[in-house]
């Protein structure tokens, strides 16, 4: 897998490339910098969510669900779809100020992908999460230091079930363990 300074270089130079081309995303990206830090927004653990059975579904501030379908490198929401292309970067947030759109920002384009409740006091950060497109076929999916957190929940091809959270320190998990229903093989 990447090197996290790799990965972190790459986001750089796309939030270069991004803050120039999109100014809802410079809007977002100097607001969020602006109140956290200029080292806030920053690759942490990646996962790959290649090899995946269809779809993974992709939590973004607890409440805004996103779907990967690795069968046809697809992000999508109720909105729209974005397809995952190797060798690029993807950051999802939202605009500032707010306007309940979860949007992905690409080297092609600015996406609606899925609408969020705004009265919810958990919603998406501006820089929330980021989908690298590697070349050699990988596609790693990395909250970005958000405020809000995410949540992966799916199943790799091998089959092995997954549930990965990014979340702040202060995050409650209630797990409830249930008996499974089939003998193990």
């Amino acid at each position: 897998m990447q090197a996290l300074s790799s990965l972190q270089s790459k986001l750089g130079t796309v939030v270069d490339e991004f803050r120039r081309k999109y100014s809802s995303f410079d809007e977002s990206f100097s607001s969020y910098t602006g109140q956290y830090g200029a080292g806030a927004v920053k690759v942490y653990e990646p996962f790959k969510i290649n090899d995946t059975i269809d779809p993974v579904i992709i939590i973004l501030g607890r409440t805004t669900p996103l779907f990967y379908k690795d069968s046809h490198r697809l992000l999508s929401g109720s909105l729209s779809s974005v397809t995952i292309e190797m060798g690029s970067v993807y950051v999802m947030g939202r605009r500032e100020p707010p306007d309940s759109k979860l949007i992905v920002w690409s080297p092609n384009e600015e996406s609606e992908v899925e609408q969020y409740d705004s009265r919810v006091r958990i919603i998406p950060s501006r820089i929330h999460a980021a989908i690298f497109g590697l070349e050699d076929g990988s596609i790693l999916f990395a909250d970005l230091g958000s405020s809000t957190g995410s949540i992966l929940a799916g199943e790799t091809s091998k089959p092995e079930p997954f549930i990965t959270l990014y979340a702040p320190s202060r995050v409650y998990v209630h797990r409830v363990p249930i008996e499974t229903k089939y003998a193990r093989g």
